[in-house]
């Protein structure tokens, strides 16, 4: 094990304290899209676009973010990145129009973009492979932390007391987030003599598509994006249209999604000594389909919640697994490659909104759930039956 690895403890507490901080940042918008365009007198639709305008940010830095963690440090990047994140979000809670929340928006998922890559970049320094996989599960605790509690209270703080409360307390988890990273991690020592070059950071991003695995990595996290976070922005107007509840329901329906996802951080370690990960995408993929499903056929916002609890075990399933196999793509070039990982990941969810907002349009809302629900299982199966194929005996 690394020296990294020794620190193991101190080391994944402050980084699941830097994740805890991305992952309410970028999860607490989505059950206060109804409040949101109420107070700005703006459709739906359009303040659905906030998860766009945050995830959109974040894919597109990836390209330079990644080169930039690899030569300067991942630690240095992530300090950066943190104390970023935290001004942009209060400035998000300030914002006094939408046009500006937008913005801040923006800057929001820019700095994001440089503190879930950086932190999963490190891990994979840090952990021998038999391990590795265990201590990414508990890295994703607290994005899945993040989404039991962050967007269920969004939702039911929203209502009480006003989307800017909501997301001035997402600002003070990102403080918290900045300050574990400044004081609970120590940066990798880098000759000083290093520059970033459009060559360095070419030469990396060639070595990870070297394995023959990475592009079929970065297209299961694009389409997981697209068909499953497309539709959570609309979760609300939804229920709302069916008569099952608003944005506090909302906000536990998505919510519950990390319920799914803690129950299967709990069974991993006994999941994988009995089935590989082949299993765990083709499963995946179909698990995935019980919460589009559910809403597909009006069914109560309770039910809806379960149902996207077991969405929540088949995502990790299929998600976690994607994870493992892109920390080591290329180990000289981890954060490249994680972040290659997050710009397709988080391009699907950017391109996601738009997409199902023209599903429902032309098809309705049944169709269009039913259309992700069938996207997300053949997402599964294809990639699972594809990585068997490369990696079947010549």
């Amino acid at each position: 094990m690394t020296a990294a690895g020794k620190a193991a403890p101190l080391l994944l507490v402050s980084l699941c304290l830097a994740g805890l901080a991305a992952n309410v940042s970028g999860r607490t918008l989505e059950p206060l899209v109804t409040i949101i365009s109420a107070e700005f007198a703006i459709g739906v639709s359009v303040a659905a676009l906030l998860t766009s305008a945050y995830a959109l940010p974040f894919a597109l830095g990836q390209p330079i973010l990644g080169p930039i963690g690899d030569l300067y440090g991942k630690i240095k990047l992530l300090r950066i990145s943190l104390w970023a994140l935290t001004a942009a979000l209060f400035l998000s809670a300030l914002s006094p129009t939408f046009e500006a929340l937008a913005i801040a928006r923006f800057l929001a998922g820019l700095a994001a973009g440089g503190v879930v890559p950086s932190c999963m970049a490190t891990i994979g320094d840090s952990y021998p492979p038999e391990r590795r996989q265990v201590a990414i599960s508990m890295f994703v605790t607290m994005g899945l932390l993040a989404q039991i509690f962050a967007t269920s209270a969004s939702g039911l703080v929203g209502e009480a007391f006003g989307w800017r409360v909501v997301l001035f307390a997402s600002a003070l988890f990102g403080l918290a987030g900045a300050l574990a990273a400044t004081f609970g991690l120590k940066a990798q020592s880098r000759n000083a003599d290093v520059k970033f070059s459009v060559a360095a950071a070419a030469d990396n991003y060639r070595s990870v598509f070297r394995n023959p695995k990475a592009a079929l990595c970065y297209a299961t996290v694009f389409l997981e994006g697209v068909a499953l976070f497309g539709l959570l922005p609309y979760i609300g107007a939804i229920l709302s249209a069916q008569g099952a509840g608003g944005a506090a329901e909302a906000g536990i329906v998505i919510g519950a999604m990390g319920v799914g996802g803690l129950v299967y951080i709990s069974l991993v370690a006994v999941l994988l000594r009995r089935f590989n990960r082949r299993h765990f995408m083709a499963a995946g993929g179909i698990i995935m389909m019980s919460g589009p499903l559910a809403m597909a056929f009006s069914a109560p916002w309770q039910a809806s919640a379960v149902a996207f609890g077991v969405t929540g075990f088949g995502f990790m399933l299929l998600h976690n697994s994607i994870q493992t196999e892109a920390v080591d793509l290329a180990p000289g070039a981890r954060q490249s490659a994680y972040s290659l990982h997050a710009l397709s990941f988080f391009s699907g969810q950017a391109a996601g909104p738009p997409i199902f907002a023209g599903l429902l349009a032309a098809l309705g809302s049944a169709a269009a759930l039913t259309s992700s629900a069938l996207m997300l299982a053949l997402t599964g199966v294809i990639i699972a039956i594809l990585f068997a194929r490369l990696e079947r005996p010549a």
